[in-house]
């Protein structure tokens, strides 16, 4: 029976605790009740029946054929898909080949090897290949010469005169034309990116045959248009263009690249179109469009009012119309406000005037930083950057106590000055009196009681 199959099996002491658990060097604990045949037959958990195969193939308290089929029995019909199940069989050697493999098989690697010596002689033989080596990266990837361009070109923080001559309308207008040329370029790479490569056009002698062959090739572009693969339709349109140069060619790729944001070939082609009909009224729609988003209302402005000369009642033509003109009351009015503000700065460049009208404040004062708080300042900055927190620490105290007499006058540079030594202050450890300039330069600067 099955259990007297269970108590034939001797298991060592060693391997069982007092509450009568298994305790070998597996890392699951099995009760020793359930190492038994009538158990692992009426054991249904797949997991649990995984560890009793795992330990009896470990062998370590013994060998159990019999219990172990019966176990991995069990767990063929519970688990059939587990790991333990899966027999690894054992790589083939070479003792186990015949020997008539196993002559093939050291024929083949030794006439690789033949081969590859070969192979390796007539490389050295030919020299370096020079020319075909990809050039040596540089150190960290960056050339010296720019970096050190990129660096001059930056103000420092502290440079107060420099800041105060900076104009800053110039530099926002460098940005936007920046980013404006970064927009265009992009937009350039993936239309290209778009075209098809299409098969060379040849131009046919017989202008009948020319004209066919151009209405087809723009039928395939509108067909690509209303697929809403215009840079596919440029590239059809370019084709009938060549072919034959018509007007509604030039309006159908006007559109197309429209839809791309490419305002400026858009416009080469609005203007080929109203050149050959100057009332056409896409066109002119056109057109219209392409002068708002190059920021030129009037011009647009104009068009669509030559438009709605002849169409009246076009509603998409008056919605641009009425945002055009939105935006040019928008730009006069930034443009009045900039000339009142540049007004307001001319008159307080002169200094000295003692006859302010009543009923206005004074004319703002000009103002400079001393050359000696310049100097210290610049001297202890040098001294922060080279570690020398002391010496730093030392010059913007001098900084601060020849500014003192026209703090009034200066507090954001008093409050510049007072965050800096606080900055050395906590370089060297003292946090109190870090503490104490960091609260007096924010009284300074926007004179709050803290």
């Amino acid at each position: 029976s099955s259990a007297a199959r269970s108590r034939s099996i001797a298991f060592p002491l060693s391997s069982m605790d007092h509450a009568g658990a298994w305790t070998g060097p597996s890392t699951c604990t099995i009760p020793i009740e359930h190492l038994d045949f009538a158990y692992i037959e009426n054991c249904t958990n797949g997991s649990e029946l995984e560890k009793i195969v795992k330990r009896l193939r470990s062998g370590e308290d013994g060998h159990f054929p019999e219990l172990l089929a019966s176990a991995e029995k069990q767990l063929a019909k519970n688990k059939p898909k587990s790991e333990v199940l899966k027999k690894t069989e054992r790589e083939v050697r070479r003792s186990d080949l015949d020997p008539e493999n196993r002559t093939r098989i050291e024929e083949e690697i030794n006439e690789w090897e033949n081969d590859a010596k070969e192979a390796d002689a007539r490389l050295k033989e030919s020299g370096p290949h020079e020319k075909s080596l990809r050039p040596v990266r540089k150190v960290g990837g960056v050339e010296q010469g720019k970096e050190k361009k990129e660096w001059k070109s930056r103000i420092k923080s502290g440079d107060y005169r420099a800041w105060d001559s900076l104009d800053l309308n110039r530099v926002e207008n460098e940005i936007e034309e920046a980013e404006e040329e970064k927009r265009r370029k992009k937009m350039l790479e993936d239309e290209e990116k778009l075209k098809p490569k299409l098969p060379k056009l040849e131009i046919p002698e017989d202008p009948i045959e020319r004209q066919l062959m151009a209405q087809r090739e723009k039928t395939k572009g509108n067909d690509s248009f209303r697929a809403e693969n215009h840079a596919e339709s440029i590239s059809f349109y370019t084709r009938s263009i060549e072919l034959d140069p018509l007007a509604v060619t030039f309006n159908n790729r006007a559109m197309a690249y429209l839809k791309l944001k490419n305002h400026s070939a858009a416009l080469d082609d609005v203007n080929e179109v109203l050149r050959q009909e100057p009332d056409n009224r896409k066109a002119l729609h056109r057109r219209a469009q392409c002068f708002l988003a190059e920021g030129r209302y009037a011009e647009a402005e104009a068009d669509l009012v030559r438009v709605l000369e002849s169409e009246p009642n076009h509603s998409q033509v008056k919605a641009l119309l009425d945002e055009i003109r939105v935006k040019r009351e928008g730009e006069v009015k930034r443009k009045r406000v900039e000339i009142e503000e540049n007004g307001d700065e001319s008159e307080g460049e002169e200094c000295g005037d003692e006859s302010p009208v009543v009923s206005e404040p004074p004319p703002p004062k000009c103002l400079t930083l001393p050359d000696d708080v310049v100097a210290f300042k610049d001297n202890a900055t040098k001294a922060f950057k080279s570690g020398n927190f002391a010496r730093a620490l030392e010059l913007y105290s001098q900084a601060i106590e020849a500014l003192k007499p026209a703090c009034e006058d200066f507090k954001d540079a008093c409050a510049s000055l007072l965050n800096n030594r606080a900055a050395c202050h906590n370089k060297v450890g003292d946090c109190q009196s870090c503490i104490k300039d960091c609260t007096q330069g924010l009284r300074e600067l926007f004179a709050v009681v803290v």
